[in-house]
């Protein structure tokens, strides 16, 4: 009976040394860093305090991510209204799950994004103060 007892100790000792008994973790694999070079254009639609909501009918976007040091980039932004065009230069950082992005601009405002596809993002930009707006950008790039 003891060495039934004392067998049956040393079995459960190395199942439960070797894993087998323990749950598996499962690291989940992040994608690759993506390269966002390059000219990323698209609608966008949003809510202004002066406007009220809008799909921005007479303005189009293009970001222009410019340069890209890993997981860090900077452009700028362009916009243009009928005959008139403003540039927005901008910063921005990859989050360390290869997917999300935050990006800051010079003058005030910030965005939040995450890369959809490979040539897709969707951003969501932020204007706090008077006037406050936010607004949706689904951007492809070209």
């Amino acid at each position: 009976m003891r060495t039934m007892f004392i067998l049956l100790v040393i079995i459960l000792s190395a199942l439960t040394s070797g894993g087998c008994l323990a749950p598996a973790s499962v690291t989940p694999v992040s994608p690759s860093l993506p390269n966002l070079t390059g000219t990323w254009t698209g609608p966008m639609e949003g809510y202004d305090e002066d406007t009220g909501f809008t799909d921005y009918h007479d303005l189009s976007i293009a970001m222009v991510i410019e340069e890209q040091h890993g997981r860090l980039f900077s452009g700028h932004f362009l916009l243009s209204s009928n005959s008139t065009e403003w540039t927005i230069y901008f910063a921005g950082a990859i989050g360390r799950d290869n997917t999300t992005l935050t990006i800051t601009e010079r003058d005030g405002g910030y965005c939040l994004g995450e890369v959809v596809a490979p040539d897709e993002i969707e951003l969501t930009y932020m204007q706090d103060g008077s006037p406050y707006s936010i607004a949706v950008d689904y951007l492809k790039r070209e």
